[in-house]
């Protein structure tokens, strides 16, 4: 781990607190403690980490469920830098500190509360989950919150911790740890943040690091194929959405819900606020139309209005469309006054990000599951003149079930499609790749694609081959890393980026032919 990694880990997985906080008071609420060989007197904590290698004097070591097998050894690890205690969520530790013994993630999410002093809190969170969408839908509801208030709105998700688009920090995942998102919420108390906008993923919830807070309000917005191999297929990644949902509306908070997916609306509570694409039915509470690129028509049951200048693409129409229904529910804001809330909202980077191409269109996206490379295809489809050219690839050690999909997709609605790399992780890259062919191909017929397939393993090369057959009427995709500033390889994280490289090779074709 390099310096600048090890002092971004710590700002996430440690953090002191304003005042100490004693073990026994704690305890006398919420848990046992076991001293040990230790004293019986009290202990002061100043601090607390969930990782052991940022443990200092007086902090206490949360040991969580999925450290069991390595609980003693962090606990020694955590002793030796000064830790004065541990904190063990539903494992055993044996250590000659003194532990609190809780019995599983909702009182662990209790104590932070009580640590950082969150129990009270103003701020309105906003839990958003679904296979696709969060990141943008985080990221516009933030920057309308932000428009109708005075005070701050921030978010967390892919992009990071974000305060303001200028201020964004890396947090590790989607939804952080525990100890990172109460932190943050802490500092998000003490900042006056009006709202925060969460990103709520699958592992989150199945890991319950967001256990003990209650969302105000849920968002769902749709379901399809990614990350099944962590939840033993479809069914446990649905029911981890689901449960998420269920949890925020049986505490009385609102749920907002994409009626256009089936299993949404079978899992949804029965107290879900609907919005849906078509605006002449009567099933959802805000119904949506895109009859012209980057214009969306909004109607409820007795009123309409029309947001001008939104980015492109069915799905942003789609994403907008949920922020509003959003700020209807939440902030009971008219829908006569979203048109000025919502007018040139903007997309997160790496969401059908347009790149100077100079000749023919670029762009790039983070579509990296089935339903997000169809929809970006076919919105992509309805601005191209001449050819559209998909590049794409598909993650290493990442749910197999979506290979031969994408790349039936690829075929079906692009006219020429480079296969390459995309995160391989652990796996051959040549594997992936023949995975993806595997739904490329047209039984019964001589012809194996339906589109001109090219197959270049090295990224560059075949976004720079990809660059170099752009003519002008073309767009082309660049799908699959969006924002990502890195590549993973064989256990290493490479600096990467899909829009530079791109800009790279767009610019010296332009010199060409300038020249």
């Amino acid at each position: 781990m390099s310096e600048a990694d090890t002092k971004q880990s710590a700002q996430t997985r440690a953090t002191e607190l304003e005042h100490g906080f004693s073990l026994r008071e704690i305890s006398q609420k919420l848990g046992q403690i076991d001293f040990g060989s230790s004293s019986d007197d009290d202990v002061i904590i100043m601090g607390i980490c969930d990782d052991s290698r940022f443990a200092r004097p007086g902090y206490a070591l949360m040991c969580l469920p999925r450290s069991q097998d390595q609980a003693n050894a962090y606990a020694a690890s955590a002793q030796q830098k000064g830790a004065t205690a541990i904190i063990s969520v539903g494992v055993e530790v044996e250590t000659e500190l003194p532990v609190l013994r809780l019995e599983n993630m909702l009182q662990a999410g209790q104590l932070l509360r009580r640590m950082f002093k969150t129990e009270g809190a103003g701020s309105h969170y906003y839990g958003i989950t679904g296979t696709d969408g969060k990141t943008s839908v985080a990221w516009m509801l933030r920057e309308a919150l932000a428009r109708h208030q005075d005070k701050p709105v921030w978010s967390c998700g892919t992009l990071g911790w974000m305060r303001d688009p200028n201020d964004i920090r890396d947090i590790g995942n989607t939804t952080p740890s525990m100890l990172t998102l109460h932190a943050m919420l802490a500092s998000a108390c003490l900042a006056n943040v009006h709202s925060v906008a969460c990103e709520i993923s699958s592992h989150g919830i199945a890991q319950e690091r967001i256990a003990g807070l209650d969302f105000n309000t849920a968002i769902w917005t749709n379901m399809g194929h990614d990350h099944l191999q962590d939840h033993g297929g479809y069914a446990g990644y649905l029911g981890a959405k689901a449960k998420f949902i269920q949890q925020t509306a049986s505490h009385g908070g609102n749920v907002i819900a994409n009626a256009d997916h089936a299993d949404i609306r079978e899992y949804a509570p029965e107290q879900a606020c609907w919005y849906g694409h078509g605006l002449f039915r009567d099933d959802v509470d805000l119904a949506w139309e895109q009859e012209l690129p980057g214009l969306l028509r909004l109607k409820t049951r007795d009123a309409e209005v029309v947001i001008e200048d939104i980015p492109l693409g069915d799905f942003h129409a789609e994403n907008v469309a949920c922020v509003a229904l959003t700020l209807m529910v939440s902030m009971a804001i008219p829908l006569a006054e979203l048109p000025d809330l919502l007018r040139n909202i903007t997309a997160p980077p790496g969401r059908m990000q347009e790149l100077d191409a100079g000749l023919g269109q670029v762009y790039v996206d983070y579509a990296h599951t089935p339903e997000a490379l169809e929809s970006c295809l076919k919105a992509t489809r309805k601005l191209t003149r001449e050819r559209l050219i998909v590049l794409f690839g598909c993650g290493g050690e990442r749910d197999r079930e979506k290979r031969p999909k994408m790349g039936e997709i690829a075929v079906n609605l692009a006219d020429i499609v480079w296969l390459t790399s995309d995160n391989p992780r652990g796996e051959v890259p040549a594997v992936i790749a023949s995975e993806i062919e595997a739904g490329m191909r047209q039984t019964g017929t001589d012809q194996p694609y339906k589109a001109t397939v090219h197959l270049q393993l090295d990224r560059e090369l075949a976004i720079a081959e990809a660059v170099d057959a752009l003519q002008d009427g073309d767009i082309l995709v660049i799908a699959g890393k969006g924002h990502e500033a890195y590549m993973d390889v064989a256990g290493q994280r490479l600096p990467w980026g899909d829009a530079s490289m791109a800009e790279k090779y767009l610019h010296r074709k332009q010199s060409g032919l300038a020249a």
